[in-house]
Protein backbone atom coordinates (compact mmCIF):
# COMPACT_ATOMS: atom_id res chain seq x y z
CA UNK A 1 0.00 0.00 0.00
CA UNK A 2 1.32 3.38 -0.84
CA UNK A 3 1.28 6.76 1.43
CA UNK A 4 0.96 9.91 -0.01
CA UNK A 5 0.98 13.08 2.38
CA UNK A 6 -0.76 16.17 2.02
CA UNK A 7 0.25 19.48 3.37
CA UNK A 8 -2.62 21.91 4.76
CA UNK A 9 -2.12 25.44 6.10
CA UNK A 10 -3.30 26.85 9.45
CA UNK A 11 -6.69 28.37 8.08
CA UNK A 12 -7.59 24.85 6.74
CA UNK A 13 -6.31 22.93 9.49
CA UNK A 14 -9.32 23.67 12.02
CA UNK A 15 -11.88 22.48 9.08
CA UNK A 16 -10.18 19.38 8.80
CA UNK A 17 -10.56 18.92 12.72
CA UNK A 18 -13.98 19.64 12.55
CA UNK A 19 -14.69 17.61 9.44
CA UNK A 20 -12.41 14.45 10.81
CA UNK A 21 -14.50 14.80 13.83
CA UNK A 22 -18.36 15.34 11.93
CA UNK A 23 -17.05 11.40 10.17
CA UNK A 24 -15.86 10.05 13.64
CA UNK A 25 -19.32 10.90 15.06
CA UNK A 26 -21.66 9.51 12.35
CA UNK A 27 -19.33 6.09 12.24
CA UNK A 28 -20.47 5.66 15.99
CA UNK A 29 -23.82 6.10 15.21
CA UNK A 30 -24.55 9.57 16.96
CA UNK A 31 -25.72 11.02 14.29
CA UNK A 32 -24.84 14.49 13.25
CA UNK A 33 -22.85 16.89 15.88
CA UNK A 34 -23.93 19.54 17.79
CA UNK A 35 -22.07 23.11 17.87
CA UNK A 36 -19.62 21.58 20.17
CA UNK A 37 -16.38 20.24 18.68
CA UNK A 38 -13.34 18.07 19.57
CA UNK A 39 -9.73 18.32 18.82
CA UNK A 40 -8.10 16.88 15.53
CA UNK A 41 -7.99 12.83 15.93
CA UNK A 42 -4.66 10.84 15.71
CA UNK A 43 -5.06 10.82 11.92
CA UNK A 44 -4.22 14.78 12.10
CA UNK A 45 -2.18 17.19 14.34
CA UNK A 46 -1.29 20.75 13.70
CA UNK A 47 2.10 21.93 14.05
CA UNK A 48 3.29 24.49 15.96
CA UNK A 49 3.87 26.63 13.00
CA UNK A 50 -0.09 26.27 12.36
CA UNK A 51 0.11 23.54 9.18
CA UNK A 52 -1.38 20.41 10.08
CA UNK A 53 -0.09 16.94 8.66
CA UNK A 54 -3.14 14.67 7.77
CA UNK A 55 -2.26 11.05 6.06
CA UNK A 56 -4.34 8.55 4.18
CA UNK A 57 -3.73 4.85 2.75
CA UNK A 58 -5.12 4.47 -1.17
CA UNK A 59 -5.90 1.27 -3.10
CA UNK A 60 -3.39 0.47 -5.74
CA UNK A 61 -5.33 0.12 -9.44
CA UNK A 62 -4.18 -3.09 -11.98
CA UNK A 63 -2.90 -2.42 -15.15
CA UNK A 64 -5.36 -3.26 -18.21
CA UNK A 65 -3.60 -6.10 -20.11
CA UNK A 66 -4.19 -6.35 -23.99
CA UNK A 67 -4.01 -10.13 -25.39
CA UNK A 68 -3.29 -10.55 -29.67
CA UNK A 69 -3.85 -13.59 -31.31
CA UNK A 70 -2.39 -15.51 -34.13
CA UNK A 71 -1.75 -18.73 -35.67
CA UNK A 72 1.57 -19.09 -37.43
CA UNK A 73 3.81 -22.14 -38.46
CA UNK A 74 1.62 -25.25 -37.07
CA UNK A 75 0.95 -23.05 -33.52
CA UNK A 76 -1.30 -20.66 -31.82
CA UNK A 77 0.10 -17.88 -30.22
CA UNK A 78 -0.72 -14.74 -27.99
CA UNK A 79 1.30 -11.76 -27.10
CA UNK A 80 0.53 -10.40 -24.02
CA UNK A 81 0.83 -6.93 -22.98
CA UNK A 82 0.34 -4.36 -20.32
CA UNK A 83 -1.08 -0.77 -21.01
CA UNK A 84 1.11 0.55 -18.63
CA UNK A 85 4.53 -1.51 -19.54
CA UNK A 86 4.62 -3.24 -16.36
CA UNK A 87 6.33 -6.83 -16.89
CA UNK A 88 3.47 -9.38 -17.96
CA UNK A 89 4.01 -12.50 -15.89
CA UNK A 90 1.21 -15.38 -15.88
CA UNK A 91 -0.52 -18.01 -18.02
CA UNK A 92 -2.56 -18.34 -21.35
CA UNK A 93 -5.25 -21.24 -21.78
CA UNK A 94 -5.80 -21.74 -25.37
CA UNK A 95 -9.08 -23.08 -27.59
CA UNK A 96 -10.37 -23.81 -30.27
CA UNK A 97 -13.83 -24.18 -31.20
CA UNK A 98 -14.38 -23.81 -27.91
CA UNK A 99 -12.47 -26.92 -27.01
CA UNK A 100 -9.25 -26.95 -25.37
CA UNK A 101 -6.02 -26.35 -27.37
CA UNK A 102 -3.64 -26.26 -24.22
CA UNK A 103 -1.72 -23.94 -22.23
CA UNK A 104 1.10 -21.84 -21.55
CA UNK A 105 3.55 -19.41 -19.43
CA UNK A 106 3.77 -15.89 -20.84
CA UNK A 107 7.55 -16.09 -21.34
CA UNK A 108 8.58 -12.30 -23.01
CA UNK A 109 5.20 -11.34 -23.69
CA UNK A 110 4.25 -14.39 -25.66
CA UNK A 111 2.70 -18.09 -25.28
CA UNK A 112 2.07 -20.79 -27.43
CA UNK A 113 0.82 -23.97 -27.91
CA UNK A 114 0.91 -26.63 -30.75
CA UNK A 115 -2.40 -25.83 -33.53
CA UNK A 116 -4.96 -29.36 -32.48
CA UNK A 117 -3.96 -31.84 -35.13
CA UNK A 118 -6.76 -32.84 -37.83
CA UNK A 119 -8.40 -29.90 -38.01
CA UNK A 120 -11.00 -30.08 -40.18
CA UNK A 121 -11.17 -27.64 -44.17
CA UNK A 122 -13.01 -24.25 -42.74
CA UNK A 123 -13.10 -21.50 -40.56
CA UNK A 124 -12.27 -22.09 -36.57
CA UNK A 125 -12.59 -19.52 -33.56
CA UNK A 126 -9.36 -19.34 -31.94
CA UNK A 127 -9.16 -17.47 -28.44
CA UNK A 128 -6.45 -17.14 -25.81
CA UNK A 129 -7.72 -16.32 -21.65
CA UNK A 130 -4.58 -14.67 -20.02
CA UNK A 131 -4.54 -15.77 -16.08
CA UNK A 132 -2.24 -13.11 -14.67
CA UNK A 133 0.40 -13.96 -11.54
CA UNK A 134 -0.40 -11.15 -9.64
CA UNK A 135 -3.87 -9.77 -9.78
CA UNK A 136 -3.16 -7.00 -7.91
CA UNK A 137 -0.90 -5.61 -10.77
CA UNK A 138 -2.26 -6.89 -14.07
CA UNK A 139 -5.69 -7.40 -15.44
CA UNK A 140 -7.08 -10.96 -16.90
CA UNK A 141 -7.65 -10.17 -20.08
CA UNK A 142 -8.70 -12.28 -23.43
CA UNK A 143 -8.43 -12.38 -27.40
CA UNK A 144 -9.55 -14.08 -30.08
CA UNK A 145 -9.03 -14.73 -33.88
CA UNK A 146 -10.09 -16.28 -37.15
CA UNK A 147 -8.49 -18.80 -38.35
CA UNK A 148 -9.14 -20.72 -42.14
CA UNK A 149 -7.76 -24.82 -42.95
CA UNK A 150 -7.85 -24.73 -46.49
CA UNK A 151 -7.72 -27.63 -48.61
CA UNK A 152 -4.23 -29.26 -49.31
CA UNK A 153 -3.03 -28.56 -52.98
CA UNK A 154 -2.84 -32.16 -54.96
CA UNK A 155 -0.50 -33.87 -57.33
CA UNK A 156 -2.00 -36.33 -60.12
CA UNK A 157 0.32 -38.74 -61.60
CA UNK A 158 -0.10 -41.41 -64.12
CA UNK A 159 1.47 -43.80 -66.55
CA UNK A 160 1.28 -47.83 -67.82
CA UNK A 161 4.45 -49.06 -66.31
CA UNK A 162 6.32 -49.83 -69.34
CA UNK A 163 7.99 -48.01 -72.59
CA UNK A 164 5.28 -49.02 -74.62
CA UNK A 165 1.84 -51.04 -75.40
CA UNK A 166 0.45 -52.39 -78.58
CA UNK A 167 -2.56 -51.63 -80.50
CA UNK A 168 -5.68 -53.69 -79.20
CA UNK A 169 -3.83 -54.89 -76.01
CA UNK A 170 -5.36 -54.55 -72.37
CA UNK A 171 -3.76 -52.59 -70.27
CA UNK A 172 -4.05 -50.94 -67.33
CA UNK A 173 -3.20 -47.08 -65.94
CA UNK A 174 -1.45 -46.97 -62.70
CA UNK A 175 -3.04 -43.43 -60.92
CA UNK A 176 -1.01 -42.15 -57.84
CA UNK A 177 -2.62 -38.75 -56.20
CA UNK A 178 -0.55 -37.00 -53.60
CA UNK A 179 -1.75 -34.03 -51.18
CA UNK A 180 1.04 -33.23 -47.98
CA UNK A 181 -0.91 -33.67 -44.72
CA UNK A 182 -4.05 -35.26 -46.03
CA UNK A 183 -4.96 -38.83 -44.43
CA UNK A 184 -7.51 -39.76 -46.98
CA UNK A 185 -7.01 -38.75 -50.47
CA UNK A 186 -10.34 -41.17 -51.80
CA UNK A 187 -11.91 -39.54 -54.71
CA UNK A 188 -13.06 -40.06 -57.97
CA UNK A 189 -9.97 -40.53 -60.64
CA UNK A 190 -10.48 -40.31 -64.69
CA UNK A 191 -8.29 -40.53 -67.74
CA UNK A 192 -9.07 -38.37 -70.76
CA UNK A 193 -7.81 -38.45 -74.00
CA UNK A 194 -8.47 -34.99 -75.10
CA UNK A 195 -12.30 -34.90 -74.04
CA UNK A 196 -13.15 -38.35 -74.15
CA UNK A 197 -12.81 -40.19 -71.20
CA UNK A 198 -11.27 -43.97 -71.70
CA UNK A 199 -10.86 -45.24 -68.37
CA UNK A 200 -12.24 -44.18 -64.44
CA UNK A 201 -12.87 -45.22 -61.10
CA UNK A 202 -11.70 -43.93 -57.36
CA UNK A 203 -8.71 -43.90 -55.54
CA UNK A 204 -7.98 -45.29 -52.16
CA UNK A 205 -7.25 -43.39 -48.91
CA UNK A 206 -3.23 -43.81 -50.33
CA UNK A 207 -4.34 -42.33 -53.27
CA UNK A 208 -3.61 -45.12 -55.86
CA UNK A 209 -5.87 -47.50 -58.35
CA UNK A 210 -5.35 -49.20 -61.54
CA UNK A 211 -7.64 -48.18 -64.24
CA UNK A 212 -8.15 -51.39 -66.87
CA UNK A 213 -8.09 -49.80 -70.59
CA UNK A 214 -8.15 -51.13 -73.97
CA UNK A 215 -6.10 -49.68 -76.07
CA UNK A 216 -7.80 -48.53 -79.88
CA UNK A 217 -5.41 -45.23 -79.82
CA UNK A 218 -2.99 -45.59 -83.43
CA UNK A 219 0.94 -46.69 -83.16
CA UNK A 220 2.77 -43.65 -82.12
CA UNK A 221 2.72 -41.05 -78.53
CA UNK A 222 -0.15 -40.24 -77.09
CA UNK A 223 -0.45 -36.96 -74.56
CA UNK A 224 -3.48 -38.14 -72.05
CA UNK A 225 -4.48 -36.15 -69.21
CA UNK A 226 -5.04 -37.46 -65.83
CA UNK A 227 -8.03 -35.95 -63.77
CA UNK A 228 -8.51 -35.93 -60.19
CA UNK A 229 -11.52 -34.70 -58.50
CA UNK A 230 -10.47 -33.73 -54.97
CA UNK A 231 -12.20 -34.25 -51.86
CA UNK A 232 -13.27 -32.91 -48.09
CA UNK A 233 -9.15 -32.45 -47.55
CA UNK A 234 -7.79 -32.25 -51.00
CA UNK A 235 -8.04 -29.80 -54.19
CA UNK A 236 -8.62 -31.27 -57.66
CA UNK A 237 -5.62 -31.79 -59.73
CA UNK A 238 -4.93 -32.94 -63.10
CA UNK A 239 -2.00 -33.98 -64.39
CA UNK A 240 -0.36 -35.14 -68.23
CA UNK A 241 1.66 -38.42 -69.38
CA UNK A 242 2.27 -40.00 -72.93
CA UNK A 243 1.96 -43.54 -73.62
CA UNK A 244 3.22 -44.75 -77.08
CA UNK A 245 1.65 -47.41 -79.11
CA UNK A 246 3.48 -49.96 -81.33
CA UNK A 247 1.71 -52.20 -84.15
CA UNK A 248 0.31 -55.58 -82.99
CA UNK A 249 0.01 -58.44 -84.86
CA UNK A 250 -2.31 -60.39 -87.30
CA UNK A 251 -3.15 -64.05 -87.48
CA UNK A 252 -4.03 -65.10 -91.40
CA UNK A 253 -6.26 -68.45 -91.52
CA UNK A 254 -6.23 -69.77 -95.02
CA UNK A 255 -9.34 -71.74 -96.36
CA UNK A 256 -10.84 -73.68 -99.40
CA UNK A 257 -13.36 -75.29 -101.19
CA UNK A 258 -14.67 -78.36 -98.99
CA UNK A 259 -13.13 -82.21 -100.92
CA UNK A 260 -12.29 -80.38 -104.24
CA UNK A 261 -12.57 -83.35 -106.84
CA UNK A 262 -9.57 -83.56 -109.00
CA UNK A 263 -9.35 -80.94 -111.86
CA UNK A 264 -11.79 -79.11 -110.09
CA UNK A 265 -11.14 -74.93 -109.47
CA UNK A 266 -10.52 -74.68 -105.66
CA UNK A 267 -11.65 -70.80 -104.29
CA UNK A 268 -8.74 -70.26 -101.66
CA UNK A 269 -9.34 -67.44 -99.28
CA UNK A 270 -7.20 -65.69 -97.14
CA UNK A 271 -8.57 -63.41 -93.54
CA UNK A 272 -6.22 -61.69 -92.01
CA UNK A 273 -7.51 -61.42 -88.63
CA UNK A 274 -6.97 -58.44 -86.05
CA UNK A 275 -8.57 -56.67 -83.46
CA UNK A 276 -9.91 -54.30 -82.09
CA UNK A 277 -10.57 -53.17 -85.96
CA UNK A 278 -10.10 -54.93 -88.95
CA UNK A 279 -6.83 -54.66 -90.98
CA UNK A 280 -6.90 -53.21 -94.10
CA UNK A 281 -3.57 -52.95 -96.64
CA UNK A 282 -2.32 -55.33 -99.43
CA UNK A 283 -2.28 -59.11 -99.68
CA UNK A 284 -1.07 -61.98 -102.47
CA UNK A 285 -2.09 -65.59 -102.37
CA UNK A 286 -0.51 -68.22 -104.24
CA UNK A 287 -0.59 -71.81 -104.69
CA UNK A 288 2.47 -73.79 -105.81
CA UNK A 289 4.24 -70.38 -106.44
CA UNK A 290 1.83 -69.05 -109.26
CA UNK A 291 -0.24 -66.31 -107.76
CA UNK A 292 -3.93 -66.42 -107.64
CA UNK A 293 -4.73 -62.79 -106.05
CA UNK A 294 -3.08 -59.86 -105.09
CA UNK A 295 -4.63 -56.74 -103.82
CA UNK A 296 -6.32 -54.80 -100.69
CA UNK A 297 -7.81 -57.12 -98.39
CA UNK A 298 -11.78 -55.69 -97.77
CA UNK A 299 -13.30 -54.23 -94.99
CA UNK A 300 -13.67 -57.55 -93.35
CA UNK A 301 -9.55 -58.30 -93.90
CA UNK A 302 -10.50 -60.71 -96.50
CA UNK A 303 -9.12 -61.31 -99.70
CA UNK A 304 -9.60 -64.74 -102.39
CA UNK A 305 -8.38 -66.22 -105.31
CA UNK A 306 -9.21 -69.38 -107.45
CA UNK A 307 -6.69 -71.82 -108.41
CA UNK A 308 -8.01 -73.55 -111.81
CA UNK A 309 -8.26 -77.10 -112.47
CA UNK A 310 -6.02 -78.21 -109.22
CA UNK A 311 -4.63 -81.89 -109.99
CA UNK A 312 -4.68 -84.55 -107.21
CA UNK A 313 -1.91 -84.19 -104.70
CA UNK A 314 -0.72 -82.22 -102.14
CA UNK A 315 -0.31 -78.57 -103.02
CA UNK A 316 0.99 -75.38 -101.12
CA UNK A 317 -1.14 -72.40 -100.70
CA UNK A 318 0.87 -69.32 -99.58
CA UNK A 319 -0.22 -65.66 -97.89
CA UNK A 320 1.53 -62.42 -97.75
CA UNK A 321 0.16 -59.51 -95.65
CA UNK A 322 1.88 -56.32 -96.07
CA UNK A 323 0.67 -54.65 -93.00
CA UNK A 324 -1.06 -51.03 -92.38
CA UNK A 325 -0.52 -48.10 -89.79
CA UNK A 326 -2.17 -50.36 -86.83
CA UNK A 327 -1.03 -54.39 -87.67
CA UNK A 328 2.72 -55.76 -88.64
CA UNK A 329 3.25 -57.80 -91.70
CA UNK A 330 2.88 -60.88 -92.10
CA UNK A 331 3.03 -65.00 -94.01
CA UNK A 332 1.42 -67.90 -93.62
CA UNK A 333 0.88 -71.32 -95.48
CA UNK A 334 -1.47 -74.37 -95.66
CA UNK A 335 -1.56 -77.26 -97.94
CA UNK A 336 -4.93 -77.74 -100.12
CA UNK A 337 -5.37 -81.77 -100.37
CA UNK A 338 -6.94 -82.68 -103.93
CA UNK A 339 -7.51 -86.29 -102.97
CA UNK A 340 -7.55 -88.87 -106.14
CA UNK A 341 -10.59 -90.79 -106.59
CA UNK A 342 -9.84 -95.00 -104.86
CA UNK A 343 -11.16 -97.58 -106.73
CA UNK A 344 -15.01 -98.58 -105.67
CA UNK A 345 -15.88 -101.92 -105.50
CA UNK A 346 -19.27 -100.87 -105.97
CA UNK A 347 -19.57 -98.85 -108.83
CA UNK A 348 -22.91 -100.03 -109.56
CA UNK A 349 -24.40 -99.45 -106.03
CA UNK A 350 -22.44 -95.97 -106.17
CA UNK A 351 -24.39 -94.62 -109.32
CA UNK A 352 -27.89 -95.65 -107.49
CA UNK A 353 -27.41 -93.60 -104.56
CA UNK A 354 -25.58 -90.77 -106.55
CA UNK A 355 -29.49 -90.28 -107.79
CA UNK A 356 -30.95 -89.34 -104.65
CA UNK A 357 -28.17 -88.45 -102.74
CA UNK A 358 -28.82 -86.52 -99.16
CA UNK A 359 -25.65 -85.78 -98.35
CA UNK A 360 -23.93 -82.45 -98.79
CA UNK A 361 -21.35 -81.88 -101.47
CA UNK A 362 -19.24 -80.52 -98.36
CA UNK A 363 -19.10 -84.05 -96.55
CA UNK A 364 -16.44 -86.62 -97.38
CA UNK A 365 -17.92 -89.26 -95.25
CA UNK A 366 -21.56 -89.85 -95.13
CA UNK A 367 -23.38 -92.61 -93.20
CA UNK A 368 -27.34 -93.55 -94.25
CA UNK A 369 -27.92 -95.06 -90.53
CA UNK A 370 -31.34 -96.40 -92.01
CA UNK A 371 -30.03 -98.09 -94.58
CA UNK A 372 -27.43 -99.51 -92.76
CA UNK A 373 -24.60 -98.11 -95.20
CA UNK A 374 -21.54 -95.25 -96.03
CA UNK A 375 -19.78 -93.69 -98.76
CA UNK A 376 -16.93 -91.51 -99.53
CA UNK A 377 -17.23 -88.55 -101.55
CA UNK A 378 -15.52 -85.53 -103.26
CA UNK A 379 -17.25 -82.32 -104.22
CA UNK A 380 -20.90 -84.75 -103.79
CA UNK A 381 -19.36 -86.93 -106.30
CA UNK A 382 -19.51 -90.75 -104.70
CA UNK A 383 -15.89 -92.20 -104.83
CA UNK A 384 -16.13 -95.17 -102.53
CA UNK A 385 -19.24 -97.05 -101.59
CA UNK A 386 -21.62 -97.53 -100.17
CA UNK A 387 -20.23 -100.09 -98.09
CA UNK A 388 -22.27 -101.73 -95.30
CA UNK A 389 -22.03 -100.53 -91.34
CA UNK A 390 -23.18 -101.51 -88.25
CA UNK A 391 -23.94 -98.48 -86.26
CA UNK A 392 -25.06 -98.32 -82.13
CA UNK A 393 -27.40 -100.13 -80.14
CA UNK A 394 -30.57 -99.14 -78.35
CA UNK A 395 -29.10 -96.91 -75.16
CA UNK A 396 -26.11 -95.91 -77.28
CA UNK A 397 -27.32 -94.83 -80.61
CA UNK A 398 -25.27 -93.00 -82.91
CA UNK A 399 -25.83 -89.42 -83.04
CA UNK A 400 -26.70 -87.78 -86.51
CA UNK A 401 -25.79 -84.24 -87.98
CA UNK A 402 -22.47 -82.69 -89.05
CA UNK A 403 -19.22 -83.58 -87.57
CA UNK A 404 -15.27 -82.90 -88.35
CA UNK A 405 -12.66 -85.28 -88.64
CA UNK A 406 -10.31 -84.75 -85.16
CA UNK A 407 -8.18 -87.56 -84.79
CA UNK A 408 -6.57 -90.37 -86.70
CA UNK A 409 -5.47 -93.70 -84.73
CA UNK A 410 -4.43 -96.59 -87.19
CA UNK A 411 -3.89 -99.23 -83.70
CA UNK A 412 -6.52 -97.75 -81.28
CA UNK A 413 -7.24 -99.69 -78.65
CA UNK A 414 -10.72 -98.56 -76.46
CA UNK A 415 -9.67 -97.03 -72.94
CA UNK A 416 -13.60 -97.52 -72.06
CA UNK A 417 -14.46 -101.56 -73.31
CA UNK A 418 -11.37 -103.33 -71.75
CA UNK A 419 -8.61 -102.54 -74.13
CA UNK A 420 -10.82 -103.82 -77.27
CA UNK A 421 -8.98 -103.28 -80.22
CA UNK A 422 -10.19 -100.53 -82.53
CA UNK A 423 -8.36 -100.85 -85.90
CA UNK A 424 -7.82 -97.91 -88.73
CA UNK A 425 -9.85 -95.69 -86.03
CA UNK A 426 -10.71 -92.10 -87.56
CA UNK A 427 -12.50 -90.14 -84.31
CA UNK A 428 -15.32 -87.52 -85.54
CA UNK A 429 -17.77 -87.05 -82.78
CA UNK A 430 -15.87 -87.45 -79.20
CA UNK A 431 -15.84 -90.50 -78.35
CA UNK A 432 -17.08 -92.28 -82.07
CA UNK A 433 -15.19 -93.40 -84.64
CA UNK A 434 -14.98 -95.24 -87.87
CA UNK A 435 -13.24 -98.27 -87.41
CA UNK A 436 -13.44 -102.31 -88.25
CA UNK A 437 -15.53 -103.76 -86.09
CA UNK A 438 -18.39 -106.51 -86.11
CA UNK A 439 -20.63 -106.10 -89.58
CA UNK A 440 -23.68 -108.30 -87.31
CA UNK A 441 -23.43 -107.16 -83.66
CA UNK A 442 -24.37 -103.61 -82.55
CA UNK A 443 -21.56 -100.79 -81.35
CA UNK A 444 -21.37 -98.77 -78.63
CA UNK A 445 -22.17 -95.81 -80.86
CA UNK A 446 -19.22 -96.10 -83.34
CA UNK A 447 -19.47 -96.82 -86.98
CA UNK A 448 -18.21 -100.66 -87.95
CA UNK A 449 -16.81 -101.14 -91.44
CA UNK A 450 -15.26 -104.34 -92.82
CA UNK A 451 -11.51 -104.44 -92.57
CA UNK A 452 -10.89 -102.91 -96.57
CA UNK A 453 -13.82 -100.63 -96.07
CA UNK A 454 -11.76 -99.04 -92.84
CA UNK A 455 -8.52 -98.95 -94.43
CA UNK A 456 -9.45 -96.72 -97.11
CA UNK A 457 -11.82 -94.55 -94.73
CA UNK A 458 -8.49 -94.42 -92.58
CA UNK A 459 -6.77 -93.67 -95.87
CA UNK A 460 -8.82 -91.11 -97.51
CA UNK A 461 -10.31 -89.00 -94.73
CA UNK A 462 -7.98 -86.26 -93.62
CA UNK A 463 -8.31 -84.58 -90.00
CA UNK A 464 -10.61 -81.50 -90.63
CA UNK A 465 -12.72 -83.60 -93.28
CA UNK A 466 -16.82 -83.22 -92.71
CA UNK A 467 -18.86 -86.21 -92.16
CA UNK A 468 -22.40 -86.23 -92.07
CA UNK A 469 -24.79 -88.59 -90.47
CA UNK A 470 -28.86 -89.32 -90.89
CA UNK A 471 -31.44 -91.21 -90.65
CA UNK A 472 -32.47 -94.03 -88.21
CA UNK A 473 -31.36 -97.47 -87.53
CA UNK A 474 -33.67 -100.32 -88.22
CA UNK A 475 -32.89 -101.96 -85.17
Amino acid sequence: MRTTRTTVTAAKAASVAVLLAVLTACSSGGGLPTTSSSAPTSASSVSSSGVADVSTSVAPVAAAVQVAVSVADGAVHAQVSAADGTAVAGAVAFTVDGAAAGSASVASGSASVPLPAGLAVGDHAVAAAFTPAAGALLQPAQGTAGYTVAKAASTVTAGVGKDSIRYGDSESFQITVAAPGVADLTGHVAVLDGATVVAEGDVDAAGQVRLDVYNTADPGPKTYTARYDGNAAAEASTGQFTVTTTQTNVDIVISFTDNPAPGADVVVTADVVGTPQSPSGQATISVDGTQIAAGAVNEKGIITGTASAVAAGDHTVSVTYAGDVRFEPNTASATLTVKAPVANPNAAGAAAAQAGNPCPASASACVDLANTQAWLQSGGQITYGPVSITSGAAGSRTRTGTFSVFWKDKNHKSSLFNNAPMPNSVFFDGDIAFHQGSLYDQSNGCIHLSWDASATFFSTLSVGDQVYVWGAPPY
